[in-house]
């Protein structure tokens, strides 16, 4: 219900004319839309005195939307006689003495009503799924069940798009002369600072391509590549280099938790898969170690505590969930180690999601699926990293300057919603060989070609190269490994020089150098 308290705030910040702060169209109708809804929502009478100020705190706005200044708006109501017995009412509203800290906490209790209109939007579905059950008259528990999920994800949904419209009128305009820059200065700061940015942990990522040194949040990125590609194991490899580091100074009495959403491998494959990158183990020596009795929980704690950092791991079946389940998990996490807990989200993948709207037209739905995540990152102003499939064309791929934004999938619009596009593809001769382009990047630079040295017995990705994409090369992709380990490692040994050694020393040595 619409409080008088509450029509008085709004008669205080729509009419003040003692405040610096701006008054933009967006309020004016937010106030319109909440009391549409509450008048579509009332069911007893409402009192006189009330029902007028709904009814001129309407008008007032409807005219302010017609860009009528203070004067021709007052002039107008008291015209005529409806309006005149809030004269003395509105004249008070008009020159009392408030801050703009006060007037302030008017908006933000007006986007909190319209954050309220939004979850309530479905209250007639709500009753009417009420009376079902104190009246037991549905066919089965099952369709039962089914329309109350499908009522909380339609709240959810419709609160998610409430937020999304909220953050972007927040920052939607700008008066260089006389708007406050706090709040842009702060978005500005929470985008770009590069103590915000989540270090990938590979140098040609951190350095080469991303000018913060890393993820930046709020931003989608999303790694195309085909089937055994490696997109899934990139990621996973990128979590394991932030949670098995040791604590630095940015992360100190700090705690943040990762979320992984997997509807490809299930969990005991995603665990295998980090467990094995992050000890350096094969698949045999890791059965091998369960077999002995080895308390993996108690190995990974040991690991991942100096980090400050944890890992969330979530399975769903393929397209058995949307973008508004994922933000009730992110919802589930805060709730359990705090708000603004969330380091990160890693989809995986983004074609096995299922769309919130559902279209005839499949390159339409991950085109929504896509807009979504992007969506998510900023309202939870964190960085979203989510692998999606390339189409058929890259399997005939041989090196990583010939990866191009055509190879996406379905939909290009996908490109279009992401801050950041790399393409993948696996050497069809040598399976340690991945080529990388950086085909779109908000972030840094784009049409940055690499090569990539992988090591899929052990699920890790071990270093990358600049490639240069004149047409003319010198130097074999073989040789650039070499060259680029040589001068990484003191010792003389490059990459493919190590990998036969015994898998301590082999993970001795990798760490040295990397």
């Amino acid at each position: 219900m619409v409080t008088e308290l509450f029509l008085n705030s709004c008669f205080s910040l729509v009419l003040n004319r003692n405040t610096k702060i701006k008054k933009s169209k967006i309020i004016y109708r937010d106030i319109i839309e909440i009391l549409d809804f509450f008048k579509d929502k009332q069911k007893n009478e409402i009192p006189i005195n009330v029902k007028n100020k709904v009814e001129c705190l309407r008008t007032i706005c409807e005219l302010k939307l017609n860009d009528k200044t203070d004067e021709n708006v007052l002039d107008s109501i008291f015209v005529g006689e409806k309006y005149k017995p809030l004269m003395d009412f509105i004249i008070l509203k008009r020159e009392e003495n408030l801050t703009d800290e006060v007037l302030s906490d008017h908006i933000t209790q007006i986007r909190m009503r319209k954050k309220l209109n939004s979850i309530a939007s479905n209250f007639n579905e709500f009753s009417s799924f009420l009376e079902t059950i104190k009246s037991g008259n549905f066919d089965s528990m099952d369709k039962l069940i089914y329309d109350y999920e499908k009522l909380i994800k339609e709240s959810n949904f419709n609160l998610m798009e409430c937020n999304r419209s909220v953050g972007l009128n927040a920052c939607s305009s700008l008066d260089l002369l006389n708007d406050d820059y706090t709040p842009m200065v702060t978005m500005i700061k929470q985008k770009y600072d590069k103590t915000n940015a989540i270090h990938t942990g590979y140098t040609i990522f951190d350095k080469d391509v991303f000018d913060n040194g890393g993820f930046e949040k709020s931003r989608l990125y999303v790694f195309g590549g085909g089937s055994g590609s490696g997109k899934s194991t990139l990621m996973l490899n990128f979590i394991n280099n932030e949670i098995s580091a040791p604590k630095n100074k940015d992360t100190k009495n700090k705690s943040f938790v990762y979320v992984y959403i997997t509807l490809e491998n299930q969990i005991d494959e995603s665990f295998m898969r980090l467990y094995q990158m992050m000890f350096r183990k094969s698949t045999t020596t890791v059965l091998r170690d369960i077999n002995n009795g080895v308390d993996l929980k108690e190995e990974v704690k040991k690991k991942i505590l100096q980090s400050g950092y944890n890992l969330v791991f979530k399975y769903y079946p393929k397209f058995s969930i949307s973008c508004t389940d994922i933000m009730m998990n992110l919802d589930d996490v805060n709730d359990r180690y705090g708000k603004g807990s969330i380091r990160g989200l890693y989809v995986d993948y983004l074609d096995l999601l299922r769309s919130d709207i559902s279209n005839e037209l499949y390159r339409l739905e991950l085109s929504a699926i896509t807009a979504a995540l992007k969506d998510i990152a900023v309202m939870y102003n964190i960085p979203v990293l989510t692998p999606s499939q390339l189409g058929r064309g890259v399997y005939k791929n041989q090196d990583s300057k010939s990866l191009n934004l055509d190879m996406m999938s379905e939909s290009i619009k996908k490109v279009e919603h992401a801050d950041f596009i790399c393409l993948m593809s696996k050497d069809q001769s040598d399976g340690t060989k991945i080529y990388m382009k950086v085909g779109k990047n908000r972030c840094g630079k784009d049409n940055v070609s690499i090569d990539f040295k992988a090591d899929f017995n052990h699920y890790k990705f071990l270093h990358g190269t600049k490639v240069s994409n004149d047409k003319r090369s010198d130097v074999t992709t073989d040789q650039m490994f070499n060259i680029q380990s040589l001068d990484s490692n003191s010792s003389g040994e490059s990459i493919s020089g190590f990998m036969g050694l015994s898998e301590e020393n082999n993970s001795k040595i990798t760490n040295n150098i990397f």
